[in-house]
């Protein structure tokens, strides 16, 4: 190839089309595409007009590219590995591998090809890549537009407010990770919290399924049937796993408010007067000890894509502690003060009968350490972790959860907002560090109001059941 097509064949596989699906600036925008094509392609003019590169490496040269360019725009791991992730996990043991020998074999079939056709092919290339690169351009599937988010307007006022919050992966008072020293500091903690703001509080509760979506479908059609599935249908929006079609505890309330993660979407509702998906896309205030960089965006923005190569790029920048991860479920954490700086802006407006969030938050990976500020290196080793550090990482992360809680409701009464809410704290499910029940379905469940005082009930009994006895 000519260094003009060759020059043409490096933009069309390295140009980052994913920028104009983002909500970036005109200076972030401009900056990646720099960043993603300018070293390369003065790379190639060094390599071809030194001639650096004989027959047999250009061959390869050229296999590299091409294979980066299919994979950058067709996004090979979200389309091949992820689908397969726990399968391919049960194989590699390593998710990373089964991605790095795909690329491997697409290179060498490629360099096979190219060794056995002649030159006409890489005008093939150049016309397959750039049929590629045109439909990525039009391709909106992948927008940051499709995220659920909107505000409708709301003319009631609200003097009352229902408040739920559902912790993903938090285990409960007596559950497998509060047998350890530091699980006895955390029931400590979690009673002396429950006990200031007179909480009434579940010790022995559990959910039916060790799942969020059956767990959560269940909770919010008053049921404990493990089979629920009628309720829940597969999304076909690129950043949503499933959608809630069903609620009767969402019949009760006129105004909604929802925060939720891209997992389960709750926002498919008339009564849903406000929709907040945790969105990467946007501009968000971060815990101290995030990498809050624009490099740290971007590459988070590049995984999105679903590339291999963005995969591989986005793990190695944050092992190096190049970048933190903005993404789910890290960005949750990363995020968690500024979670409840929004939902106390709710109850503010009283606009809304129901605030209902559901948080990936202390959801693995881990992030908070001891000192409850964000450190990105924690959750690039928990997959290692023996279930020693695990319980007692679970528990940092336990206790910082209940840190950041009493600043939220200290704030509440020191504005004297505190009673015109009635607050439901829950977890979907427990840690799921190991598989026995007191792992992982052992839940939180706690309520208070105005009219409550601090008890400790010990029954053992279901969350669902709890939640329909309360609301039903």
């Amino acid at each position: 190839m000519s260094l003009r097509q060759t020059n043409l064949l490096i933009f069309l596989s390295f140009f980052p089309v994913f920028v104009f699906k983002s909500n970036l600036n005109n200076t972030e925008i401009f900056g990646s595409i720099i960043i993603f094509t300018l070293p390369i392609l003065l790379l190639n003019i060094f390599f071809v007009k030194n001639y650096i590169l004989n027959n047999s490496f250009l061959k390869i040269y050229y296999s590299l590219i091409i294979a980066f360019g299919i994979d950058n725009n067709i996004g090979l791991w979200n389309g091949i590995i992820s689908p397969f992730k726990y399968f391919l996990m049960g194989i590699f043991n390593i998710i990373y591998v089964p991605g790095f020998i795909l690329l491997i074999v697409l290179t060498l079939l490629i360099f096979v090809i190219i060794s056995k056709a002649d030159k006409r092919f890489y005008s093939v290339i150049l016309i397959f890549i750039s049929v590629l690169f045109v439909f990525k351009i039009f391709d909106q599937t992948k927008s940051y537009k499709n995220i659920p988010s909107f505000v409708k307007k709301v003319d009631n006022n609200y003097k009352k407010t229902e408040l739920v919050i559902i912790l993903d992966e938090m285990s409960g008072i007596n559950s497998f990770e509060s047998l350890s020293n530091d699980g006895v500091e955390f029931n400590i903690l979690a009673k002396k919290f429950f006990k200031k703001y007179n909480f009434e509080f579940y010790t022995n509760a559990k959910t039916i399924e060790a799942s969020t979506v059956l767990s959560l479908s269940a909770l919010l059609n008053y049921s404990n049937n493990t089979k629920i599935r009628n309720v829940v249908n597969t999304s076909k929006n690129y950043f949503i796993g499933y959608n809630l079609t069903k609620s009767l505890f969402f019949k009760k309330f006129n105004n909604i408010s929802i925060f939720q993660s891209e997992h389960l979407n709750f926002c498919n509702f008339k009564n849903i007067s406000k929709c907040d998906a945790y969105n990467p896309f946007n501009k968000n205030e971060y815990l101290t000890g995030y990498k809050d960089t624009p490099l740290t965006k971007i590459i988070s923005l590049w995984k999105i894509n679903g590339s291999i190569s963005s995969v591989f790029i986005w793990r190695i920048f944050r092992e190096l502690r190049i970048i933190d991860s903005n993404l789910e479920p890290e960005g949750h954490k990363a995020n968690f003060q500024h979670l409840f700086n929004k939902i106390n802006k709710d109850i503010e407006s009283e606009k809304f009968d129901l605030i209902f969030v559901h948080t990936l938050v202390p959801h693995k990976p881990y992030g908070f350490n001891k000192n409850c500020t964000y450190d990105g290196s924690l959750s690039t080793k928990n997959y290692y972790y023996s279930t020693a550090k695990h319980v007692e990482q679970h528990n940092v992360e336990r206790k910082c959860v209940l840190i950041y809680l009493d600043k939220f409701l200290e704030k509440l009464a020191n504005n004297n907002k505190i009673d015109s809410i009635n607050l439901t704290i829950l977890s979907d499910h427990g840690s799921r560090i190991t598989k026995k029940d007191n792992s992982s379905l052992s839940t939180i469940y706690a309520y208070r109001d105005n009219n409550t005082n601090y008890k400790e009930i010990e029954e053992k009994i279901y969350i669902q059941e709890i939640f329909s006895n309360k609301f039903n």
